[in-house]
């Protein structure tokens, strides 16, 4: 007897059982008792989905919201079946090029619990991860969750992404553009090709699903993505960042992960971004209860120019944020560099000067970030 099994039995996921059956038999157990007709809900409208007749469908159930159990049902029946069947896009509305991208807190595209509540630490972006921190047995299981939350869960006013894998672009772009992410994250990036090929399949899909504005931030994880910055950058107008990767990039040459180690990989990367006019995101720091030393890293990569800093734990953001949050001081001198501007246009001035300082166009925009940076642009 043909039997597919999707899901965990971990707090807030559910486990899933499809068998041959005659006619169509639904058993639920539920957490919660009066939660059961809801769940039986669910699934008949995942059967309605997938045109089935003759099924047996257990649901193990664990305080799942409605959407892990339309994810894990509807993956289990993709998997029964073998339809592809056409569902109804999310609607979301096209994120800024220059939006601030402070912080971006990866959330595993496997686990429920950590993605139910990623959206109220205030992380500027939310990367929900289909690569590293999925195990391989679940990869497609998590397409269809992160794919469920994106249609379902608030983000608030947090920009939200999908990194996907580099040896299953087409499945990862197909099942999570449904769900019209602001942007998809390309690990491993190393050349124009690879920025080019998930160009193509994003293409393709948001043709498919009349949708548009789906932004590109290649992840460069090695020396060669290092060595070919500038093509890279360069490959496409979708591309609104670059980010470091800086754990892989460690191994592929062969070093210790330190500050000396990671300079020139930095110093190249923040040099190109901003050449090219997009922004530069650092890597994560991975030793979650040394703040201190966050902290410490972030402020050394915010003189460098970079843009911002991933997180892998919400403790994490809200010292990123304080880092990179200017001064009052600061602030009243961007301000007066952008009167000044004002005041010589009114006067048909060419030449402006503050304090006996030439303002020239990088001080306009170092005035302009620190205004953003501190809520007033």
């Amino acid at each position: 007897m043909k039997e597919i099994k999707v899901g965990t039995e971990n707090e807030k996921d559910c486990l899933v059982t499809v068998r041959d059956g005659k006619g169509v038999n639904i058993d639920v157990e539920a957490k919660v008792e009066l939660t059961r007709e809801d769940i039986v809900d669910v699934i008949d409208e995942c059967i309605n989905l997938y045109d089935v007749d003759n099924i047996n469908i257990t649901v193990r159930e664990f305080g799942a919201l409605d959407y892990v159990i339309r994810a894990r049902t509807c993956c289990a029946l993709y998997k029964f079946t073998g339809k592809k069947v056409k569902e109804k896009v999310f609607t979301r509305r096209e994120t800024e090029r220059d939006k601030l991208r402070r912080s971006r807190l990866y959330v595993p595209g496997n686990n429920p619990r950590l993605q139910i509540n990623a959206g109220i630490f205030g992380s500027d972006c939310i990367i929900l991860d289909l690569e590293d921190s999925v195990p391989p047995e679940q990869k497609e299981a998590a397409r269809f969750l992160v794919k469920e939350a994106l249609k379902t869960l608030d983000f608030e006013e947090t920009e939200v992404w999908v990194r996907v894998n580099r040896e299953f672009l087409e499945e990862d772009i197909e099942q999570v553009l449904v769900g019209n992410p602001h942007g998809i994250c390309l690990p491993k990036s190393e050349c124009a090709d690879d920025v080019k090929e998930v160009e193509r399949i994003i293409e393709k899909y948001e043709k498919m699903y009349s949708i548009k504005g789906t932004k590109l931030m290649p992840i460069i994880e090695s020396a060669r993505g290092i060595l070919n910055l500038e093509e890279i950058a360069g490959a496409s107008d979708r591309i609104v960042a670059l980010a470091f990767g800086a754990e892989d990039f460690t191994r592929d040459i062969g070093g210790e992960k330190s500050w000396d180690t990671l300079l020139y990989a930095r110093s190249k990367l923040v040099t190109v971004a901003k050449s090219f006019d997009i922004q530069a995101l650092d890597t994560v720091y991975s030793r979650i209860d040394d703040i201190e030393g966050l902290m410490e890293e972030t402020r050394r990569i915010i003189k460098m120019g970079f843009d911002g800093k991933g997180a892998i734990h919400p403790e994490q953001i809200r010292y990123i944020h304080e880092c990179f949050t200017p001064t009052e001081e600061e602030v009243e001198y961007a301000k007066r560099v952008m009167e000044a501007i004002e005041e010589a246009k009114k006067k048909g001035l060419g030449a402006i000067s503050l304090d006996g300082r030439m303002i020239d166009k990088p001080i306009v925009k170092r005035a302009e970030r620190i205004l953003r940076l501190g809520g007033v642009l």
